[in-house]
């Protein structure tokens, strides 16, 4: 019994600092939508610079995807298949369904509250080319290291390599197999979302 619970705790910590910051840094843009794209929201200084500040976190949600790779990788050492079974997957489930969670609602928040000023096929046009900015963003944070904050110290560094990245047909062909994955995703779960939504019932 001792062993079991050493062994459960061991592997659990091996993800538990990395699962939260990356779930902190996935819950700043979910929290900043809900200031951003309430109704009424005065368009202000303010509201204009928690706009930046939320598309350039954004990717840190998605991006929490790419951390099943740190399944693949504790899977691989000494740890028993139940630990593995019971403590790693149901862990890092949680994780990925609950940071790419605040992604998605996100997206609805913003889709919401841009109803009331564009046609709906324009919505269509930005959720495209939000997840074309996150997937951007996951690429740069996944294999060229770079996070949100480096926006700020080392733009031109961060632009340079976006740029030269983008003329690699590689990363390109790679690029756009993340956004159509992270596109289906998306509309999957608002789809889930809108099925289990409370109609309105048309009474004020």
């Amino acid at each position: 019994m001792t062993d079991w619970i050493r062994i459960s705790l061991d592997l659990f910590n091996q993800s538990s600092d990395r699962i939260i910051w990356n779930l902190f840094l996935a819950f700043i843009p979910l929290i900043l939508s809900y200031y951003l794209f309430r109704p009424l929201a005065i368009r202000n200084l303010v509201w204009w610079i928690a706009l930046i500040v939320f598309l350039a976190f954004l990717p840190n949600a998605p991006y929490i995807l790419t951390d099943s790779i740190h399944i693949i990788e504790l899977s691989q050492k000494d740890y028993p298949l139940w630990a593995i079974a019971f403590i790693l997957i149901p862990q890092y489930t949680f994780f990925i369904t609950v940071g790419f969670g605040t992604y998605v609602v996100s997206l609805i928040k913003l889709d919401r509250y841009l109803i009331d000023f564009i046609d709906r096929k324009y919505i269509t046009l930005i959720n495209g080319l939000a997840h074309f900015l996150c997937v951007v963003g996951i690429y740069l944070g996944r294999f060229e290291r770079f996070n949100s904050w480096d926006l700020v110290t080392k733009p031109g560094k961060v632009i340079l390599t976006t740029v030269e990245d983008l003329f690699d047909i590689w990363k390109i062909f790679s690029i756009a197999i993340a956004f159509f994955l992270i596109w289906l995703l998306s509309e999957l779960i608002k789809l889930v979302n809108n099925s289990f939504a409370v109609p309105n019932s048309g009474n004020d």
